[in-house]
């Protein structure tokens, strides 16, 4: 397994095998170039405190809201998100999401791994 210290994830080891597309030199002249302190921050706390997820960290932005389809970052700019795990194809803070979400969590927030439950 090849080691690799990357200067964004503050000198954390990176297995290079699990093609973590975050540490290209592209990535790293977002980091340097598009990136404020407040944001790199942000970020570096992320690193600190969040395990990795291949192919997803080290995190790319923060985000200060969503929207319908659209991603706004601390720094102002405003995306139109592509990456589609589930939220993306109903857009961010749809109705009937939220709707849902709350639905459940008046029926049953939370279940701890002692018991079960018959909610959907």
């Amino acid at each position: 397994m090849k080691k690799h210290f990357d200067d964004i994830s503050q000198q954390i080891p990176v297995d290079l095998s699990e093609g973590d597309s975050n540490l290209s030199p592209l990535r790293k002249a977002w980091y340097k170039n598009e990136i404020d302190s407040n944001t790199k921050r942000w970020l570096a706390l992320d690193e600190r405190y969040f395990l990795r997820q291949t192919l997803s960290t080290p995190c790319l932005n923060v985000l200060e809201s969503c929207s319908d389809s659209f991603i706004t970052d601390l720094q102002g700019r405003r995306y139109l998100d592509f990456h589609g795990n589930s939220v993306h194809q109903v857009g961010f803070s749809h109705p009937k999401v939220i709707g849902a979400v709350i639905d459940q969590l008046k029926k049953l927030s939370f279940c701890t791994r002692r018991y079960t439950n018959h909610l959907p």
